[in-house]
């Protein structure tokens, strides 16, 4: 019974062991990030996203004590920053490293703070996931190993959007709000109504001007394609889309928060598969 008791002793500190060592806690504030992370750490790590919910625009949550608790207790935290969820930074643990995207890409104020869909940030990004991975002391090899591949992709992503510029450079499109603009704008699409789209990205009320700008490009059909983000709605937002729809305007869905499901360059690619679709057909 006592070598019984022993073993099962030992086979218990032996599992603890192998999961402590394999279940390094990292808590991002957005799904989307989680999920480049844990493609980079791999099984070796577990990730928590404090927003996970679809439709659900981090300008205005409301954050929780369970969020607090949560990022507190990380190894590791990881924000988008550039003040899309700077209300996260006074849960981190001050012995917690912390990866903030927009320092890491190089957010200056007034660039979009959507910066999880813009390739070149997301591969800064993810460079300094695996070093701070390594240094929480993950595997270096395993770490690089999975970062190469997930590099690659964003070249095969770069790639694909480059095909797209080819075809549309400087075409004229509509968007509601930059959610995707440096997406767009890495196509080669021109948006025109800038003015009206970071007026609803700041939850303020458009210029007259900026309305008749967007207005006279829809009525005049001077644009190919409107964007949308299902997160953002008024009024305003309803009725340009319906103007778009009367007529015949192609409109693609931007969203931010990664679709449950999809790994963040599966969504990445639907997003440049659907625009490229929706100005094919207005080409037509």
């Amino acid at each position: 019974m006592h070598r019984f008791r022993t073993l099962c002793l030992v086979g218990s500190l032996l599992t603890a062991s192998v999961a402590s060592a394999a279940t390094m806690p990292v808590v991002c504030v957005e799904s989307v990030w989680c999920n480049i992370a844990a493609q980079i750490g791999g099984p070796e790590i577990t990730t928590q996203a404090l927003i996970s919910t679809p439709g659900i625009d981090p300008h205005e949550l409301t954050p929780t004590p369970s969020m607090a608790r949560q990022t507190a207790r990380a190894a590791l935290v990881i924000l988008n920053g550039a003040t899309y969820d700077d209300w996260a930074l006074p849960f981190v643990s001050s012995s917690a490293p912390r990866i903030i995207a927009a320092q890491e890409a190089g957010w200056n104020v007034g660039d979009n703070p959507h910066l999880f869909l813009n390739p070149g940030a997301v591969r800064k990004v993810a460079k300094a996931m695996a070093r701070a991975l390594i240094q929480q002391g993950l595997d270096h090899e395993a770490v690089q190993r999975r970062l190469n591949v997930f590099l690659k992709q964003i070249d095969d992503l770069e790639v694909h959007s480059d095909q797209l510029r080819k075809n549309y450079e400087g075409t004229a499109i509509a968007a509601m709000e930059p959610v995707g603009a440096d997406l767009i704008q890495s196509m080669g699409l021109h948006i025109v109504d800038t003015g009206f789209a970071l007026a609803v990205m700041h939850h303020a009320e458009a210029t007259p001007q900026d309305v008749a700008v967007l207005e006279t490009a829809l009525d005049e059909k001077a644009v190919k394609l409107l964007i949308v983000n299902p997160a953002v709605r008024s009024p305003q937002i309803d009725r340009m889309v319906e103007k778009a729809k009367e007529r015949g305007m192609p409109i693609a869905v931007i969203g931010e928060t990664l679709p449950p499901g999809l790994s963040w360059q599966d969504w990445v690619s639907s997003i440049i598969e659907s625009v490229q679709k929706a100005l094919d057909g207005a080409s037509r």
